[in-house]
């Protein structure tokens, strides 16, 4: 008994010094973010999500496709480049598709490489027909990383998405700040 009580506190004490490290980056922006409690800049250029698609041909017991959407809009929101019918002129449209997507259980994410929640997009901006740019990123929460915290790929969606309009503004303004020249 004495055998199986240290085994456990062998095995458990790491796993919770370790799970826990992603609240310690949790308030640390990089450069080219936005506050979180800025106003929004106003951009001349604005972007549409007109479509997210689920490439994985897998079902999932979260709404991927929803996730991805409503995070995209959030970032182009608090850029200042969400378009909304009161906006002039044309907008750049925003096709996001979903290449890969691994939700592990909680089980599995307890051990190295074998558990982690991992997200790959590919995004592509139109104008008028014609195809700008394409932009591919991807993002994975596992091991050390709060491996203990339930909804991972929360976490993992909202960074890609920020991800993916921080790279966005890069090719269509040419900055690294998200906000426009003017």
């Amino acid at each position: 008994m004495v055998r199986k009580i240290r085994f456990l506190a062998l095995v458990l004490l790491p796993l919770c010094l370790f799970g826990c490290s992603m609240w310690a980056h949790k308030g640390a922006n990089s450069p080219g973010d936005l506050p979180a409690k800025a106003v929004a800049p106003s951009a001349p250029l604005k972007v549409r999500v007109v479509g997210v698609t689920n490439d994985t041909r897998n079902l999932y017991d979260v709404d991927v496709i929803g996730m991805l959407w409503n995070g995209l809009e959030k970032s182009l929101k608090q850029r200042g480049m969400l378009w909304t019918p009161k906006s002039a002129g044309t907008p750049y449209l925003m096709t996001g598709h979903i290449t890969y997507f691994k939700n592990p259980i909680l089980l599995e994410r307890i051990y190295p490489y074998m558990g982690d929640t991992v997200l790959k997009v590919r995004v592509d901006i139109s104008r008028d027909g014609k195809h700008v740019a394409t932009i591919e990123d991807s993002r994975s929460i596992g091991y050390g990383k709060g491996m203990w915290t339930l909804h991972a790929w929360k976490e993992v969606f909202a960074q890609v998405s920020q991800a993916v309009v921080k790279q966005a503004a890069q090719r269509l303004y040419g900055v690294d700040s998200g906000i426009a020249k003017k």
